[in-house]
Protein backbone atom coordinates (compact mmCIF):
# COMPACT_ATOMS: atom_id res chain seq x y z
CA UNK A 1 0.00 0.00 0.00
CA UNK A 2 1.41 3.40 -1.21
CA UNK A 3 -0.32 6.53 0.04
CA UNK A 4 -0.43 10.06 -2.23
CA UNK A 5 -2.08 13.06 -1.60
CA UNK A 6 -5.12 12.32 -3.17
CA UNK A 7 -5.71 9.11 -1.74
CA UNK A 8 -4.19 5.36 -1.03
CA UNK A 9 -3.24 2.97 -3.57
CA UNK A 10 -3.30 -0.90 -3.17
CA UNK A 11 -2.34 -3.52 -5.20
CA UNK A 12 -4.68 -6.41 -5.95
CA UNK A 13 -3.95 -9.24 -8.16
CA UNK A 14 -1.88 -7.65 -10.01
CA UNK A 15 -3.78 -4.39 -10.63
CA UNK A 16 -3.49 -0.85 -8.77
CA UNK A 17 -6.89 -0.03 -7.15
CA UNK A 18 -7.27 3.73 -5.62
CA UNK A 19 -9.48 5.40 -3.48
CA UNK A 20 -9.96 8.98 -3.76
CA UNK A 21 -11.53 11.41 -1.27
CA UNK A 22 -13.06 14.05 -2.94
CA UNK A 23 -14.36 16.07 0.01
CA UNK A 24 -17.63 16.85 1.65
CA UNK A 25 -19.62 15.73 4.62
CA UNK A 26 -22.27 13.63 4.94
CA UNK A 27 -23.12 9.70 3.91
CA UNK A 28 -20.81 8.12 2.46
CA UNK A 29 -21.38 8.11 -1.38
CA UNK A 30 -18.83 5.49 -3.75
CA UNK A 31 -18.46 6.62 -7.54
CA UNK A 32 -17.10 4.49 -10.35
CA UNK A 33 -15.93 5.59 -13.25
CA UNK A 34 -15.96 4.39 -16.85
CA UNK A 35 -13.32 2.55 -19.19
CA UNK A 36 -10.60 4.71 -20.22
CA UNK A 37 -11.98 6.88 -17.55
CA UNK A 38 -10.78 8.09 -14.58
CA UNK A 39 -11.51 9.50 -10.74
CA UNK A 40 -11.27 13.44 -11.33
CA UNK A 41 -13.98 12.94 -13.72
CA UNK A 42 -16.26 12.75 -10.35
CA UNK A 43 -15.03 16.24 -9.17
CA UNK A 44 -17.83 18.19 -10.47
CA UNK A 45 -20.27 16.42 -9.46
CA UNK A 46 -18.67 15.76 -5.72
CA UNK A 47 -18.21 19.89 -5.37
CA UNK A 48 -21.88 20.24 -5.93
CA UNK A 49 -22.95 17.60 -3.64
CA UNK A 50 -20.30 18.36 -0.89
CA UNK A 51 -22.75 20.19 1.62
CA UNK A 52 -24.94 17.01 1.51
CA UNK A 53 -22.68 14.09 0.96
CA UNK A 54 -18.75 12.63 1.32
CA UNK A 55 -17.91 11.18 -2.10
CA UNK A 56 -14.55 9.10 -2.66
CA UNK A 57 -13.78 8.00 -5.81
CA UNK A 58 -12.56 4.81 -7.11
CA UNK A 59 -9.62 4.42 -9.48
CA UNK A 60 -10.07 1.26 -11.29
CA UNK A 61 -8.13 -1.09 -13.64
CA UNK A 62 -10.14 -0.06 -16.56
CA UNK A 63 -8.88 3.46 -16.23
CA UNK A 64 -7.76 5.42 -19.37
CA UNK A 65 -4.15 4.22 -20.79
CA UNK A 66 -4.60 0.36 -19.27
CA UNK A 67 -3.59 -2.72 -21.15
CA UNK A 68 -7.08 -4.52 -19.84
CA UNK A 69 -4.96 -7.15 -18.35
CA UNK A 70 -7.80 -6.88 -15.59
CA UNK A 71 -10.23 -8.75 -17.94
CA UNK A 72 -8.27 -12.47 -17.81
CA UNK A 73 -8.92 -12.65 -14.40
CA UNK A 74 -12.17 -11.39 -12.77
CA UNK A 75 -14.99 -9.37 -14.45
CA UNK A 76 -15.87 -5.62 -13.72
CA UNK A 77 -18.48 -6.38 -10.76
CA UNK A 78 -15.87 -9.15 -9.21
CA UNK A 79 -13.03 -5.93 -9.50
CA UNK A 80 -15.72 -3.32 -7.94
CA UNK A 81 -16.13 -6.22 -4.62
CA UNK A 82 -12.48 -5.92 -3.97
CA UNK A 83 -12.47 -2.30 -4.16
CA UNK A 84 -15.29 -1.59 -1.96
CA UNK A 85 -13.58 -4.50 0.89
CA UNK A 86 -10.42 -2.18 0.71
CA UNK A 87 -12.67 1.33 1.99
CA UNK A 88 -12.67 0.07 5.99
CA UNK A 89 -16.44 1.08 6.22
CA UNK A 90 -19.80 0.88 4.43
CA UNK A 91 -21.16 3.23 1.76
CA UNK A 92 -24.76 4.24 2.25
CA UNK A 93 -25.12 5.09 -1.68
CA UNK A 94 -22.96 4.38 -4.95
CA UNK A 95 -22.88 6.13 -8.44
CA UNK A 96 -21.45 4.44 -11.53
CA UNK A 97 -20.87 5.52 -15.49
CA UNK A 98 -20.93 2.92 -18.97
CA UNK A 99 -18.63 0.06 -17.43
CA UNK A 100 -18.53 1.66 -14.25
CA UNK A 101 -22.61 1.62 -14.05
CA UNK A 102 -22.77 -2.10 -15.62
CA UNK A 103 -19.98 -2.72 -12.78
CA UNK A 104 -22.49 -1.55 -10.23
CA UNK A 105 -25.27 -3.67 -11.94
CA UNK A 106 -22.90 -6.29 -10.92
CA UNK A 107 -22.25 -5.73 -7.69
CA UNK A 108 -25.74 -5.00 -6.53
CA UNK A 109 -25.90 -8.53 -7.52
CA UNK A 110 -23.62 -10.08 -5.54
CA UNK A 111 -24.69 -12.47 -2.59
CA UNK A 112 -23.57 -11.41 0.44
CA UNK A 113 -22.37 -7.86 -0.20
CA UNK A 114 -23.00 -4.93 2.46
CA UNK A 115 -26.16 -2.84 2.80
CA UNK A 116 -26.65 -0.18 0.60
CA UNK A 117 -29.09 2.44 0.87
CA UNK A 118 -29.02 3.61 -2.85
CA UNK A 119 -27.76 3.67 -6.10
CA UNK A 120 -27.42 5.48 -8.91
CA UNK A 121 -26.93 3.56 -12.63
CA UNK A 122 -25.22 6.43 -15.41
CA UNK A 123 -25.26 5.00 -19.22
CA UNK A 124 -24.87 1.61 -18.42
CA UNK A 125 -24.34 -1.06 -21.75
CA UNK A 126 -27.16 -3.41 -21.15
CA UNK A 127 -27.96 -6.91 -23.06
CA UNK A 128 -31.24 -8.41 -22.33
CA UNK A 129 -31.43 -11.89 -21.51
CA UNK A 130 -33.49 -12.63 -25.19
CA UNK A 131 -30.55 -10.89 -26.82
CA UNK A 132 -28.59 -12.96 -29.08
CA UNK A 133 -24.70 -12.72 -28.15
CA UNK A 134 -23.53 -12.68 -32.23
CA UNK A 135 -21.56 -11.38 -34.76
CA UNK A 136 -23.93 -8.59 -35.24
CA UNK A 137 -24.17 -7.83 -31.49
CA UNK A 138 -20.78 -7.76 -31.00
CA UNK A 139 -21.03 -5.26 -34.17
CA UNK A 140 -23.69 -2.96 -33.02
CA UNK A 141 -21.64 -2.70 -29.73
CA UNK A 142 -18.40 -1.52 -31.44
CA UNK A 143 -20.61 1.00 -32.83
CA UNK A 144 -21.98 2.25 -29.11
CA UNK A 145 -18.77 2.24 -28.01
CA UNK A 146 -17.08 4.59 -30.55
CA UNK A 147 -20.29 6.83 -29.67
CA UNK A 148 -18.87 6.56 -25.99
CA UNK A 149 -14.95 7.60 -26.58
CA UNK A 150 -16.26 10.14 -28.74
CA UNK A 151 -18.47 12.08 -26.42
CA UNK A 152 -16.06 12.12 -23.78
CA UNK A 153 -13.31 13.41 -25.99
CA UNK A 154 -15.42 16.05 -27.10
CA UNK A 155 -16.16 17.18 -24.05
CA UNK A 156 -12.48 16.86 -22.70
CA UNK A 157 -11.57 19.11 -25.63
CA UNK A 158 -13.96 21.98 -24.55
CA UNK A 159 -14.21 24.76 -26.53
CA UNK A 160 -11.40 23.28 -28.76
CA UNK A 161 -13.77 20.96 -30.45
CA UNK A 162 -15.65 23.81 -32.37
CA UNK A 163 -12.31 24.59 -34.06
CA UNK A 164 -11.75 21.47 -35.12
CA UNK A 165 -13.18 19.52 -38.78
CA UNK A 166 -15.29 16.55 -38.46
CA UNK A 167 -12.29 14.40 -40.21
CA UNK A 168 -9.77 15.56 -37.89
CA UNK A 169 -11.98 14.96 -34.91
CA UNK A 170 -12.80 11.47 -36.28
CA UNK A 171 -9.60 10.59 -37.03
CA UNK A 172 -8.49 11.46 -32.93
CA UNK A 173 -11.14 8.97 -31.82
CA UNK A 174 -9.81 6.75 -34.25
CA UNK A 175 -6.54 6.97 -32.48
CA UNK A 176 -8.34 6.37 -29.28
CA UNK A 177 -9.94 3.07 -30.33
CA UNK A 178 -6.70 1.85 -32.32
CA UNK A 179 -4.79 2.18 -28.60
CA UNK A 180 -7.67 0.30 -26.57
CA UNK A 181 -7.21 -2.30 -29.33
CA UNK A 182 -9.34 -5.53 -30.31
CA UNK A 183 -8.40 -7.02 -27.52
CA UNK A 184 -9.43 -4.44 -25.43
CA UNK A 185 -12.99 -4.13 -27.23
CA UNK A 186 -13.47 -7.54 -26.92
CA UNK A 187 -12.98 -7.49 -23.54
CA UNK A 188 -15.69 -4.51 -22.83
CA UNK A 189 -17.92 -6.79 -25.18
CA UNK A 190 -17.85 -9.41 -23.22
CA UNK A 191 -18.73 -7.39 -20.02
CA UNK A 192 -21.49 -5.58 -21.77
CA UNK A 193 -22.71 -9.53 -22.80
CA UNK A 194 -22.26 -10.58 -19.57
CA UNK A 195 -25.77 -8.10 -18.09
CA UNK A 196 -27.88 -10.62 -19.83
CA UNK A 197 -27.18 -13.16 -17.34
CA UNK A 198 -27.62 -10.97 -13.98
CA UNK A 199 -30.65 -11.80 -11.82
CA UNK A 200 -31.58 -8.19 -11.31
CA UNK A 201 -35.15 -9.21 -9.60
CA UNK A 202 -33.14 -9.69 -6.79
CA UNK A 203 -31.78 -6.18 -6.39
CA UNK A 204 -33.20 -4.63 -3.35
CA UNK A 205 -31.25 -1.21 -3.59
CA UNK A 206 -33.49 1.65 -4.49
CA UNK A 207 -32.02 2.58 -8.15
CA UNK A 208 -32.10 5.14 -10.57
CA UNK A 209 -30.84 4.44 -14.57
CA UNK A 210 -30.39 7.45 -16.11
CA UNK A 211 -29.43 7.33 -20.03
CA UNK A 212 -29.15 10.02 -22.55
CA UNK A 213 -32.14 9.48 -25.51
CA UNK A 214 -29.50 9.46 -28.30
CA UNK A 215 -27.01 7.23 -26.03
CA UNK A 216 -26.71 3.68 -28.33
CA UNK A 217 -25.51 2.13 -25.26
CA UNK A 218 -29.00 1.63 -24.09
CA UNK A 219 -31.59 1.95 -26.78
CA UNK A 220 -35.20 2.59 -25.45
CA UNK A 221 -36.17 -1.31 -26.11
CA UNK A 222 -33.17 -2.06 -23.81
CA UNK A 223 -33.79 0.73 -20.81
CA UNK A 224 -37.43 -1.12 -21.21
CA UNK A 225 -36.31 -4.48 -20.55
CA UNK A 226 -33.91 -3.30 -18.29
CA UNK A 227 -36.76 -1.37 -15.94
CA UNK A 228 -38.77 -4.90 -16.85
CA UNK A 229 -35.98 -6.95 -15.65
CA UNK A 230 -34.83 -5.09 -12.25
CA UNK A 231 -38.27 -3.48 -10.01
CA UNK A 232 -35.97 -2.17 -7.58
CA UNK A 233 -35.17 0.71 -10.41
CA UNK A 234 -36.68 3.62 -12.39
CA UNK A 235 -35.15 3.96 -15.83
CA UNK A 236 -35.13 7.52 -16.82
CA UNK A 237 -34.40 9.29 -20.75
CA UNK A 238 -32.90 12.55 -20.90
CA UNK A 239 -33.18 14.39 -24.57
CA UNK A 240 -30.68 16.50 -23.36
CA UNK A 241 -27.77 14.02 -22.38
CA UNK A 242 -25.14 12.39 -24.30
CA UNK A 243 -23.11 9.21 -22.51
CA UNK A 244 -20.78 11.98 -20.25
CA UNK A 245 -23.78 13.57 -18.83
CA UNK A 246 -22.23 13.04 -15.37
CA UNK A 247 -19.39 15.80 -16.92
CA UNK A 248 -21.29 18.04 -19.44
CA UNK A 249 -24.55 18.27 -17.27
CA UNK A 250 -22.96 18.28 -13.71
CA UNK A 251 -25.30 21.06 -12.39
CA UNK A 252 -28.61 19.69 -12.80
CA UNK A 253 -27.65 16.02 -12.57
CA UNK A 254 -26.35 17.14 -8.90
CA UNK A 255 -29.80 18.17 -7.71
CA UNK A 256 -30.92 14.89 -9.09
CA UNK A 257 -28.14 12.65 -7.39
CA UNK A 258 -29.00 14.27 -4.45
CA UNK A 259 -32.17 14.13 -3.57
CA UNK A 260 -32.98 10.81 -5.17
CA UNK A 261 -29.64 9.35 -2.59
CA UNK A 262 -31.05 11.19 0.39
CA UNK A 263 -34.23 9.91 0.21
CA UNK A 264 -32.80 6.32 -0.66
CA UNK A 265 -30.43 6.49 2.01
CA UNK A 266 -32.70 8.44 4.59
CA UNK A 267 -35.23 6.21 4.19
CA UNK A 268 -37.70 8.84 2.78
CA UNK A 269 -38.46 6.98 -0.23
CA UNK A 270 -38.37 7.45 -3.84
CA UNK A 271 -41.18 9.83 -5.31
CA UNK A 272 -40.78 7.69 -9.00
CA UNK A 273 -40.68 4.19 -7.26
CA UNK A 274 -42.90 1.66 -8.50
CA UNK A 275 -42.48 3.13 -12.36
CA UNK A 276 -40.18 1.02 -13.95
CA UNK A 277 -39.89 3.45 -17.09
CA UNK A 278 -39.66 7.07 -16.38
CA UNK A 279 -39.49 8.88 -19.70
CA UNK A 280 -38.42 12.57 -18.39
CA UNK A 281 -37.80 15.81 -19.67
CA UNK A 282 -34.85 18.15 -18.90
Amino acid sequence: MTTEPTGTAFEVDGQTIGVRPLGGQGPLVVAVHGAEGGWREWEPLAGRLADRFRLVALDLPWRAGNDYAWGRTAGAGEWLGRAMALLGEPAAGMIGHSLGANALLEYLCAPGRPALGGAMVFAPFYRPAADPVDEALEREFAGSFRFAVADGIRIALGARYEALGESLFESIVDTALDRIGEFGIGTLFRQFANTGTLDLSRVDVPTRVLVGDTDPALIRRRSDALGRAMPAATVSRRPAYGHCFHVSHADELAAEVGGFLAGAIHGTGDPTRGRSVEHAHA
